[in-house]
């Protein structure tokens, strides 16, 4: 048996609350040496960006093409499967919802069947 335990948002506050606060006094310190010192501590190129939404583009490009090629395996092989049962119980429909074949075959006939 799996049991979850229900805690409220006080429990989640109190397990959060110290990251919360080390996360904005981080914040608030960064801020403020980006505001004291000016924009001289740190240059980013904006390059940087562009390579790495070049990168990005390419990694989900490349997901994106072995998941849809992944559905469409699945689909061809629901597809065939779809088209065997349908075949299938054309068959048996053909069959069995003739009784001419039920009138012709004796008991007999179907217990020598059944050993075979």
């Amino acid at each position: 048996m799996i049991k979850t335990e229900k805690q409220g948002l006080l429990q989640l506050l109190k397990i959060s609350f110290p990251y919360i606060v080390i996360t904005t006094i981080y914040t608030v310190l960064i801020l403020g040496l980006e505001e004291y010192f000016g924009d001289h501590i740190y240059k980013i190129s904006g390059q940087i960006g562009s390579v790495f939404g070049l990168a990005v583009a390419f990694f989900l490009g490349f997901r994106m093409n072995s998941a849809y090629d992944r559905w469409w395996e699945a689909r061809k092989i629901f597809g065939e499967l779809t088209n065997n049962t349908r075949s299938f119980v054309t068959k048996i429909y053909a069959y069995y919802g003739n009784k001419e074949n039920f009138n012709e075959t004796s008991e007999p006939d179907l217990k020598k069947m059944l050993k075979n």
